[in-house]
């Protein structure tokens, strides 16, 4: 991200005096697809939809100039919804696949690795509720012959440890404390984990555009991402998932998944006793399957996950009402694969904090 983007969004902060409109992003270069601000309509109702204020214009100038800059670094798709309030405001720039692929759409699913994670936990503490696990149970109790997989004393792993990577993992398979989750979930439900997220929160929600990716055909809207390997870039899209489908196998849209933390927050997916254990403690650096940034609007915290997998980039943060919402996909510039966090998935993580932090001044409608 560059020094302009922060400091612009710091100058527009939660503090200072309204400050006038930026200028719109200039246009693209021809080999570049343009980034096209897209319509949305109201959630409810037939009314039209309030005009943005100055400072959700603000918000949208500078995500489409963080656009801008992804797209002219190599990166072959940008995906971004903003809400505040009633205001909604979508972007979609460059194309499903490099190649001749088609225009990408605000709607197209994208990977989102770890962001798998929350919605996981969520089918978690459903079993939690229905008093068929218990979070401080050895995780062994519900899944016989696991402890083969577990460290040393794998009695000693229980299902909070695991919800919250705290369990001192990885395993012995190289499998994700949210591997064995996805084992869990599905030996209770006695489904698949696609089937039973579906039932726990995609079609509660009408979440359409939501799915577990695994051997199915991979969907005609999917936005492909890229590495490099051995001096070519290659399709990544269905590359190996390290963690397993639990931890980072859901490809969604972006406005799912506000739809989804904004659900999720507002208590329509579970009781309100799950939703503090989701959240963690004020001093924990993670909640269980929730992740937490300082919201300095109201001294609180915002919540939401990170995704970061080959050849895709994902972050979404929510006020902890879930009245503010940011979510920004992208397909990465190819890159050669590395073991190390991406550079610009910190970048988006530091992008969207910054971004809620200046929407203070937001006026809700």
């Amino acid at each position: 991200m560059t020094a302009t983007l922060v400091c612009g969004l710091f100058l527009a902060g939660c503090t200072g005096e309204p400050q006038p409109n930026p200028l719109p992003p200039g246009p693209v270069t021809s080999s570049t697809p343009a980034p096209p601000t897209v319509p949305v309509p109201p959630f409810t109702g037939t009314s039209p939809a309030p005009p943005p204020t100055p400072a959700f214009r603000e918000l949208q100038a500078t995500l489409e100039l963080f656009s801008r800059e992804m797209l002219q670094n190599g990166a072959p798709a940008v995906l971004i919804e903003a809400r505040a309030g009633q205001q909604v405001w979508r972007h979609a720039a460059g194309v499903r696949s490099l190649g001749g692929g088609a225009p990408v759409q605000a709607d197209d699913p994208i990977r989102v690795g770890g962001l798998t994670r929350t919605m996981v936990a969520v089918s978690v503490l459903k079993l939690v509720e229905e008093g068929r696990v218990a979070l401080e149970d050895s995780i062994a109790k519900y899944l016989p012959g696991i402890d083969v997989l577990l460290p040393p004393e794998p009695e000693s792993v229980t299902v909070r440890q695991l919800l919250g990577h705290t369990a001192g993992t990885p395993l012995a398979s190289g499998l994700s404390d949210y591997a064995v989750l996805g084992f869990l979930v599905e030996r209770l439900r006695g489904a698949p984990l696609g089937a039973v997220l579906r039932m726990d929160i995609l079609d509660p929600l009408d979440l359409h555009s939501t799915m577990v990716l695994d051997e199915s055909p991979l969907p005609d809207a999917l936005v492909h991402g890229y590495a490099v390997v051995r001096g070519e870039t290659v399709d990544v899209t269905r590359s190996a998932q390290p963690g397993g489908p639990a931890s980072e196998g859901v490809i969604a849209s972006v406005g799912d998944i506000n739809t989804f933390y904004a659900a999720l927050l507002k208590g329509q997916l579970l009781l309100p006793q799950s939703l503090v254990e989701m959240k963690g403690s004020v001093f924990a650096d993670y909640g269980l399957g929730l992740d937490h940034w300082n919201d300095t609007c109201t001294n609180g915290f915002y919540y939401g996950h990170s995704g970061d997998v080959p050849g895709y980039g994902t972050i979404s943060i929510s006020s902890a009402d879930g009245n503010r919402q940011l979510t920004i996909s992208l397909a990465y510039p190819p890159l050669p694969l590395s073991t190390q966090p991406s550079a610009i998935a910190l970048e988006l993580t530091g992008l969207a904090q910054v971004a809620l932090n200046a929407s203070c001044r937001f006026q809700f409608r």
